[in-house]
């Protein structure tokens, strides 16, 4: 059995302390110990379509959620568009 490693990936990009303090993250209280290189903002697929999420790695507990759009990552090539 071969291990092909290029089918679908999802990205998990790093989230700053700046964007964790903006998101109301207090590390002392929430995540004692934790640092922000514990962080990763990624999309998700769930009942209610997608979202752009940023979870704590170890525990996966989500610090924020927001809807990403109709189609998460697919961009469209008429996106930004205007006829006329």
């Amino acid at each position: 059995m071969s291990s092909d490693t290029t089918g679908p990936r999802v990205e998990r990009e790093p989230v700053t302390a700046s964007e964790l303090a903006d998101l109301g993250v207090d590390f002392d209280k929430d995540y004692p110990g934790a640092t922000p290189e514990e962080f990763r903002r990624y999309l998700v697929l769930s009942e209610g379509g997608w979202f752009s999420v940023v979870k704590h790695q170890s525990t996966l507990r989500s610090v924020s959620r927001v809807p990403a759009g109709l189609l998460g990552p697919v961009q469209l090539a008429s996106a930004g568009l205007e006829l006329g």
